[in-house]
């Protein structure tokens, strides 16, 4: 929507033909109707939804509590207008922010937040864009209840500098993973085809309050998709690794390694085998050789009574014969063959 100063409507408000004009702080600003260029993502459209929703929740509040909102919205300011801070209504300010958490999964705020929020601006070291990796790291973590938002635009020609109006949301909200966003999987699913090398793609990032709607400004970077990433993908064991040739002792795995530091997080469902007190896996192909080491996970299981017996375990990782195995091997705790091993371990 653009906003024109204009002298013909001095004091003249209202809509007719796509044109609305409206007062702001005694200037008459005329509002041009924008239409689609582009084709509607899903997110839009349940945005979009969403939105027709809250606003007609408004009408359900209480007296007390559209007071609350109209009292923040004083508070708070909307988009600039003219280099001035615009006003916006307690009306305006509840859809807004009742719009950001429907986004990230979160119930309808009916009562308006305490008072502002300083939400953090995203700090991170690199955007990788390959056909096979879409990707933010070195991200500058922030603790719950901040979520990512990312909104990223399809391959353009190099030589175009402005591309926002392009982006569209990858992910309403979600949380770095040891200092990584990996949203291949979630931009394939929005943008439908992968990066070609070669293009430019816009990138809009923001760190969101879940807990109020409040969102920080915007981050907009622009990167040149590459042939190859500069690292590889993060080494990750699950049951689609594992070697069908041989015998497994789980019936559940996904062990996740970090980029860059000595941690993994466990999570597994152990059989035990034979009359060991132990599980083993095997994968088809060799582990890096960074990760191979010994780990440590706790785990939990139900004794005959429904009780839930604590154990600790001894993760063992080796490579041999081009193929790499993981020996869950218990340690602490009474042993129960059946056992969800789980955490977060450091590997040495």
């Amino acid at each position: 929507m653009q906003a024109l100063p204009s002298i013909a409507f001095g004091g003249f408000s209202g809509s007719a033909k796509g044109v609305t004009a409206r007062q702001v702080a005694g200037r008459t600003i005329l509002s041009v109707k924008s239409w689609p260029t582009g084709q509607t993502t899903n997110a839009q459209v349940a945005r979009r939804t969403s939105m027709s929703k809250i606003s007609k929740s408004w009408k359900l509040l209480s007296n007390d509590q559209m007071r609350e909102w109209d009292r923040l919205a004083e508070h708070t300011s909307g988009q600039s207008a003219f280099g001035q801070k615009a006003e916006i209504s307690g009306m305006n300010l509840y859809i807004r922010l009742n719009v950001n958490r429907a986004m990230a999964g979160e119930a309808l705020l009916s009562s308006a937040p305490a008072g502002t929020v300083a939400v953090p601006n995203v700090e991170y070291t690199q955007i990788a864009v390959t056909p096979e990796l879409v990707a933010i790291t070195g991200i500058k973590h922030q603790a719950s209840p901040y979520k990512l938002v990312v909104k990223m635009s399809a391959g353009q020609s190099a030589g175009i500098s402005n591309g926002w109006s392009k982006t569209v949301i990858i992910t309403p909200g979600i949380e770095d993973d040891w200092g990584e966003a990996d949203v291949t999987t979630l931009y394939l699913k929005t943008i439908g085809v992968e990066p070609v090398p070669g293009q430019k793609v816009f990138v809009e990032s923001y760190w969101m309050d879940t807990s109020t709607g409040f969102s920080g400004q915007p981050v907009q970077d622009s990167v040149i998709v590459t042939g190859e990433a500069p690292h590889g993908r993060r080494v990750r064991v699950t049951m689609d690794t594992l070697d069908p040739t041989e015998d497994n002792n789980v019936t559940a795995i996904d062990v996740d390694f970090s980029t860059g530091a000595p941690v993994a997080q466990f999570n597994a469902v152990c059989l035990g085998h034979s009359n060991v007190a132990s599980s083993e896996v095997y994968l088809s192909q060799q582990l890096p050789a960074e990760v191979i080491g010994t780990g440590v996970c706790l785990g939990r299981a139900n004794d005959p009574n429904g009780k839930i017996i604590a154990q600790s375990y001894l993760v063992y990782i080796r490579n041999y014969g081009g193929k790499s195995e993981m020996t869950f091997a218990h340690r602490g705790g009474y042993y129960v063959a059946k056992t969800e091993c789980f955490g977060a371990g450091i590997i040495y």
